[in-house]
């Protein structure tokens, strides 16, 4: 066997259990307020206050999921991440009201927060240790297909077959993550928590605080695409051209998906400010350009460099912030990063949406451009003087 390999069968595998569970939330982002206005008669408020409990159940759980995954056998925690997760989406099949829809969101938050948490941390543990940077970006690449086949899933069964049926293909597809995730062999060694040198509790056991720097990174850039992941589709909605917002994720997903391996490679061969300066630099271009943009078309053209700026981006934060810390505190580093993203997207939906109400939407793309120029800034000082211990 190959020790240098990056494409692994683990890393496949948990590559794969990942972006299944990914794919449950895009499709439920797209189909459940749907489903909640026209078969729960709820309003829009009650539809994003769906959203709102799984951010709420997001947050909470990152906050020990690294201490979870770090301080337990990793086999059991995948275990009862996935179990859980299998059963939250078999229960949805049995919801007849609003209140059941938010507890349930609320624990999907929950379990989605800890099944791709140890996820993510069991693919970083099974790469070469000289392809860490590489295989993350790689890893990525999952989420990424399910950004791209959920909503289209989602709101393609809705229409066609109704919510139970939507709700069953996300239980079997669950149950189906539950059985190949746990098929994978850990070894005791990757399995096994290290001896913590902390006594009782400690914040230390849930925030990994080297990492900080590159997860307040990840809560600039989480907050900025929240941005675009809401208001692309309203805008282009209120143009008459709401069938474009399909079209405009579409490539800007594909966009990642295709450069990711030379980002990867990139990052692996000359180091991350090789691949987070340009990456920064088009997706601050790419917000320029989407507050001057007046029609669907123009708004359309932006989504090569939102998508290549971003997907360069974003990975490579998440490399850095897991490489600041020993390899044995991937699990809390790995949440830290997630914890920051998370907390971004949420509070960058309220806050931008307050924001876009009183100026619109090209300022407030504008000043979105802003935040990132003064993300890339504060990179620009702290490469220089937090070093990961890997690259």
């Amino acid at each position: 066997m190959d020790s240098n390999r990056l494409w692994s069968p683990a890393f496949i595998n948990y590559g794969i259990s990942s972006g299944i569970l990914y794919m449950t939330q895009y499709v439920l982002v797209a189909a459940l307020p749907i489903v909640i206005t026209s078969e729960l008669s709820g309003s829009d408020l009650d539809a994003g206050l769906a959203m709102t409990y799984f951010q709420i159940g997001t947050i909470v759980c990152r906050l020990f999921a690294g201490r979870l995954i770090d301080g337990f056998n990793k086999r059991v925690v995948l275990l009862l991440s996935t179990a859980l997760f299998f059963i939250i989406m078999g229960l949805f099949n049995f919801t007849t009201s609003l209140e059941a829809i938010f507890v349930l969101r609320g624990l999907h938050g929950v379990v989605f927060a800890l099944g791709t948490t140890v996820m993510a941390a069991l693919a970083v543990l099974v790469l070469p240790p000289n392809r860490k940077g590489e295989g993350i970006n790689m890893f990525a690449i999952f989420s990424n297909v399910a950004m791209v086949l959920g909503p289209a899933i989602g709101l393609y069964a809705l229409a066609s077959y109704g919510s139970i049926a939507l709700y069953l293909f996300l239980t079997i597809m669950t149950g189906l993550v539950l059985v190949l995730s746990n098929s994978i062999p850990l070894s005791k060694e990757l399995a096994m928590p290290k001896p913590s040198t902390h006594k009782g509790w400690h914040i230390s056991q849930f925030i990994e605080k080297r990492s900080l720097p590159w997860a307040l990174m990840g809560l600039f850039i989480g907050f900025t695409y929240s941005g675009v992941l809401v208001f692309i589709p309203i805008e282009l909605n209120s143009m008459g051209s709401g069938i474009w917002g399909s079209a405009f994720f579409a490539i800007f997903a594909v966009i990642i998906i295709i450069s990711r391996p030379l980002v990867g490679k990139a990052y692996a061969r000359y180091g991350s400010k090789y691949i987070i300066y340009p990456g920064l630099v088009l997706f601050i271009l790419g917000l320029l350009a989407l507050g001057i943009a007046t029609t669907p078309l123009t708004i359309i053209l932006t989504a090569p460099l939102l998508g290549l700026g971003y997907g360069a981006a974003q990975p490579a934060f998440q490399a850095l912030a897991i490489q600041s810390a020993p390899i044995e505190r991937a699990g809390v580093s790995t949440a830290t990063y997630f914890l920051a993203l998370d907390i971004s997207v949420g509070a960058g939906s309220v806050i931008l949406a307050l924001l876009a109400s009183a100026v619109g939407y090209q300022y407030l793309y504008m000043f979105t451009a802003v935040t990132m120029i003064v993300a890339l800034a504060l990179y620009h000082i702290w490469i220089k003087r937090y070093t990961p211990l890997e690259l």
